[in-house]
């Protein structure tokens, strides 16, 4: 048995030899906004003036990761649709504390920087809540924005991020372009840059996962580009630092159609979670 003057001795030492320790003591708290769908069934008329709807099917495209981890002690997993943001996002970078990582998936911008109806009488409405998440960031938050029809520039500017203040935080530049997507239903796959990076090592990355498509995105000067597609060249994984905080963008997508072959990867969750510890520990 170790005497308690070596019991310390062996806890400093580890948590020098990396920060494990100090990484798993705590839980990494995410709040995860989007990825959200409804589906609505079939209409049937039996004249001009009868018909039903048969059938509504709210979904979470992201429920397989978020699942993931709320199973491990390591995290902490608020979600929000993308249609309660407008109502229920944090106000305020104070707000945003009670968090340790934001995600935005799949959410256009305009659900978080208006408000409801009710609130569109006054004026003003409320506080700016794309400033409140650069400002969040720049205060020691982490941000990851991950790719689909409505983030970065999305399908038809459906995103709108273009230009906004949490484009400022993030390690990319959005397209000034209508529509920013790369549909590539053939496959295109990964070369990574930077393997010894925590989110990438410890990963066997050939084979490459295969995606269906991803947003083109622009890495900011001194962004650290992680991984391409290799068939385009196009950043596919990109970070950095803001301030005191840290901010990932993942140009394709953690759910289907795009990520359809990456949920099925063998290292898909252990990618996310590398990917949960980098940006929560600062």
């Amino acid at each position: 048995m170790l005497k308690p003057s070596s019991l310390g001795l062996f806890v400093l030492t580890a948590l020098a030899a990396g920060g494990l320790m100090a990484q798993t003591s705590t839980k990494v708290r995410v709040l995860y906004v989007g990825d959200s769908g409804v589906t609505l069934g079939a209409v049937g008329a039996s004249s001009n003036f009868t018909y039903d709807q048969r059938g509504v099917l709210i979904e979470n495209a992201a429920q397989r990761i978020i699942d993931a981890w709320r199973k491990s002690p390591r995290y902490e997993v608020t979600y929000m649709t993308g249609w309660d943001a407008l109502a229920k996002f944090p106000e305020t970078p104070e707000a945003l504390k009670a968090f340790d990582v934001v995600m935005l998936s799949d959410v256009d911008s305009d659900s978080i920087v208006l408000y409801p109806t009710e609130r569109s009488t006054r004026a003003p409405m409320g506080p700016n809540r794309l400033k409140s998440i650069r400002d969040y960031v720049w205060q020691g938050g982490a941000l990851a924005m991950i790719g689909g029809y409505a983030t970065f520039v999305g399908r038809h500017n459906a995103g709108n991020w273009h230009g906004t203040p949490v484009e400022e935080a993030l390690p990319v530049d959005c397209l000034a372009i209508d529509d920013d997507r790369a549909e590539t239903p053939e496959g295109v796959t990964l070369e990574v840059k930077q393997p010894q990076h925590p989110l990438m090592r410890g990963i066997e990355w050939s084979p490459s996962p295969i995606f269906n498509g991803y947003n083109r995105i622009v890495p900011k000067r001194s962004a650290k580009v992680l991984a391409v597609f290799k068939e385009t060249g196009d950043p596919a994984i990109v970070v950095w630092t803001f301030g005191k905080g840290r901010a990932m963008a993942f140009a394709s997508d953690i759910a289907p159609h795009w990520g359809a072959g990456f949920q099925n990867w063998k290292y898909y969750e252990q990618f996310w979670n590398q990917a949960l510890d980098w940006l929560g520990s600062r």
